[in-house]
C-alpha cells in the first residue's frame, strides 16, 4: 500500500514537471492530465487536458500542434506517433503501435488498437489464463500489428480501427464502422464492417478497381 502511494506521488510529481516543460516549450498541458512512463516527446504547440498519457512500456511522440481532448487515452506498445495538427476529440482511445499521420480528425468514441487478447492459442483455457501463459516478447510477435494512418484522414464518431490496418490519406471513416481492413487513398468507408461507398478529392477514378 505504501509502495502505491509512493508511486502515485511520484508521477503526479512528475506529471506537474511535465506540465511546466511543456508550458516553456510553447505547448499546454492542463494540469488535469495523468502522465506514467518515461517515453513521452512533445514538440511545440501541442495541447493535452484532461488525458492519460502511458509511455511505460513504449514511446508516444506529440508532434506539433497536436490536440488531446478531455478522457483522451494514449498507452503505447513499442511506439505511437500523433501526427502534426491531428486532433483526438473526447474519450478517443489509442493503444500499442500507431502511427497517426498529420492533419488527422478522430472524433469522440473512436478506438484504435494494434493488439487483441489472446483467445486462440490454447484450446479449452479461459481468455484470461492464455493470456498469463505467455511471455511479453511473444504476445508482441504474435499478437501486435502495427496501425497506419495516413495525412487528412477523418474518423468519425464511435469508430474502430482493428489491428493492422493501413488507412491512406484523405479517406473518411464513418461514424460507427469498424475497420478490418485497409482504407484506399481518399476513400470514404462505413459499415460493419466498413466498405468502400465513395471517394473524395479527385479519386473517384479509383472506385472501379477497388470494388
Amino acid at each position: 500500500m505504501l509502495k502505491r502511494l509512493v508511486e502515485m506521488i511520484w508521477w503526479r510529481l512528475y506529471t506537474l514537471w511535465t506540465c511546466l516543460v511543456a508550458l516553456l516549450r510553447g505547448s499546454r498541458f492542463h494540469p488535469a492530465v495523468r502522465i506514467k512512463g518515461w517515453g513521452l516527446v512533445f514538440e511545440r504547440a501541442s495541447s493535452v487536458r484532461n488525458a492519460k498519457l502511458d509511455a511505460s512500456l513504449g514511446r508516444i511522440d506529440l508532434r506539433s500542434g497536436c490536440w488531446l481532448n478531455d478522457g483522451v487515452e494514449v498507452s503505447a506498445i513499442k511506439e505511437i506517433v500523433v501526427g502534426s495538427g491531428t486532433t483526438l476529440q473526447r474519450n478517443v482511445t489509442i493503444n500499442g503501435q500507431i502511427y497517426l499521420g498529420a492533419g488527422c480528425l478522430f472524433a469522440p468514441n473512436v478506438f484504435v488498437s494494434s493488439t487483441s487478447h489472446v483467445y486462440d492459442r490454447f484450446p479449452g483455457v479461459s481468455i484470461r489464463e492464455q493470456e498469463s501463459l505467455l511471455s511479453q516478447e511473444e504476445f508482441l510477435r504474435d499478437y501486435n500489428r502495427p496501425i497506419f494512418v495516413g495525412d487528412d484522414v477523418w474518423v468519425g464518431v464511435n469508430a474502430v480501427l482493428m489491428p493492422g490496418v493501413r488507412i491512406g490519406a484523405h479517406a473518411i471513416i464513418g461514424a460507427n464502422a469498424v475497420v478490418t481492413k485497409d482504407v484506399p487513398e481518399g476513400a470514404i468507408v462505413a459499415g460493419v464492417p466498413a466498405k468502400i461507398l465513395s471517394y473524395r478529392l479527385g479519386f473517384e477514378g479509383k472506385i472501379c478497381a477497388e470494388q
